[in-house]
């Protein structure tokens, strides 16, 4: 990427072309999460694995395992009371969350920036199309050989790029609200069985139950077959990204993965006349 100067800025920049690595170091160092974000994830993972261990022992039959797990007295109300400890944990850091990106000033603007755009849309269609690879190989075979010529878009020789958040990051945080919701709603009625059985008829606690464990079960699968992929497992951050640790992003991270909120900074810095 080759920026121009800003008219503005002194002789030195009018002609010449700036390569934004002069601006934006490589190692310059950025906070991703604050301290405040990385103790929301890090509460937010440790009541998610309480639940996931001690809630879906409950879906399965009394296999050898099991028993393992709950081998002494007194083992499986221990799981009972643990299993509603993180409950309420989650739904303490729920609260929590929504005053962060309600009353400050970088939740609200981390909110504006996962709130789904038309962009997404298109970021998605077009990421498929470039991980599958059907039309550049097309092309390459040389079907369709005008058609790809008149329109190379419809190549997808590379992959969309994003801002601050991607498509992917704003569908996990939407399905993380909604789960949240869906599992404190179910999980209220169940652990609050004597009132549930007053308000409604034995069925609809059925469909609480059914919902509540089922709901888990697609969390989980979430967490470790797309989350943590896309997160620690992605060649681009592999072996894992240490933001949810640190906080803490590098200029060469944020160029290659974030390159749309990479070149916002550097024009900002242009505009600014902060460049070296």
């Amino acid at each position: 990427m080759k920026l121009r100067s800003n008219e503005n800025k002194p002789d030195l920049f009018k002609e010449e072309i700036i390569d934004p690595r002069q601006i934006v170091k490589d190692d310059e160092v950025f906070i991703r999460m604050t301290l405040a974000e990385r103790l929301q994830h890090v509460t937010l993972i440790t009541c998610f694995l309480l639940l996931v261990f001690t809630g879906l022992p409950l879906l399965f039959d009394p296999t050898v395992w099991l028993q393992r797990m709950f081998f002494f007295e007194g083992s499986f109300n221990l799981r009972g009371i643990i299993h509603r400890t993180a409950g309420v944990g989650l739904i303490l850091l729920s609260f929590f969350h929504i005053g962060y990106m309600t009353f400050t000033r970088r939740g609200r603007a981390n909110l504006v920036a996962l709130m789904p755009k038309l962009e997404d849309i298109t970021d998605a269609f077009e990421s498929f199309n470039h991980n599958l690879g059907l039309t550049s190989w097309l092309h390459r075979k040389g079907t369709f050989k005008a058609f790809f010529q008149e329109h190379p878009y419809w190549l997808f020789h590379e992959s969309p790029k994003y801002g601050r958040y991607n498509f992917i990051e704003k569908f996990e945080y939407l399905a993380l609200l909604w789960g949240t919701f869906v599992m404190i709603l179910t999980g209220f009625f169940l652990w609050a069985n004597n009132l549930s059985f007053r308000i409604f008829p034995l069925w609809i606690f059925d469909i609480f139950r059914i919902i509540h464990s089922y709901e888990a079960v697609l969390a989980f699968l979430s967490i470790i077959i797309w989350h943590l992929y896309n997160v620690h497992l992605n060649p681009e951050v592999f072996p894992m990204s240490r933001v949810w640790i640190d906080g803490k992003i590098t200029g060469h991270e944020l160029r290659t993965l974030h390159p749309l909120e990479y070149e916002e900074l550097v024009k900002k810095r242009l505009q600014e006349g902060r460049f070296s």
